[in-house]
């Protein structure tokens, strides 16, 4: 018998604050989660507050970056990023810390209240994506949001010494239902 996580009763996103730094600086290395993003298995070999201050900068000057969290907990950060004012786009990242955390419904959820901004707020006609070929759960977490898969860029990211493709996903405005609630 397979024990599942329990899912979390609240997931919320919320605007990044000082202490955020401290709090990434802590955050165990995962060989595995900096794969996920894009990384190589000792991209993050150990904590560095001059890393997570550069980082928590880097979120503040998006257009929109929250951290997501969990009953009260940070577990991840998610952003809108490259928008493109005069198409109406902007692309997707999202992150989760730990690899406890996977598997939730967490990702869904903040990618959920991410596409409501976008389309609401922000009046985003496209949210687009890259993701990893080889990563399954986030694949199965993006078409399960309502994302399409496009199109692959072949041998687009170069990690531990081997090339490997990406998907290039996206969903339209039309594809999102808002929540208003």
């Amino acid at each position: 018998m397979t024990l599942h996580p329990p899912r979390p009763r609240l997931v919320t996103l919320r605007a990044f604050e000082d202490g955020d730094a401290r709090l990434h600086a802590m955050i165990p290395p995962s060989a595995e989660i900096a794969r996920m993003q894009g990384g190589g298995g000792n991209a993050f070999a150990g904590p560095d507050p001059e890393r997570s201050q550069r980082w928590l900068a880097a979120m503040r000057a998006e257009p929109y970056a929250r951290m997501i969290e969990t009953d009260g907990r940070a577990v991840g950060h998610i952003r809108l990023h490259s928008h493109v004012r005069a198409d109406r786009r902007a692309r997707l990242a999202i992150a989760l810390f730990t690899e406890a955390d996977l598997g939730r419904g967490i990702g869904r959820r903040a990618i959920a209240q991410a596409l409501d901004h976008a389309f609401g707020a922000m009046d985003l006609h496209r949210v687009e994506l890259r993701v990893l070929s080889g990563n399954t759960r986030a694949i199965r977490c993006y078409a399960a949001c309502g994302f399409v898969h496009e199109g692959t860029a072949r041998e687009a990211a170069f990690i531990d010494g081997r090339w490997h493709d990406e998907r290039i996903m996206a969903i339209l405005s039309h594809e999102h239902a808002v929540r208003t609630a």
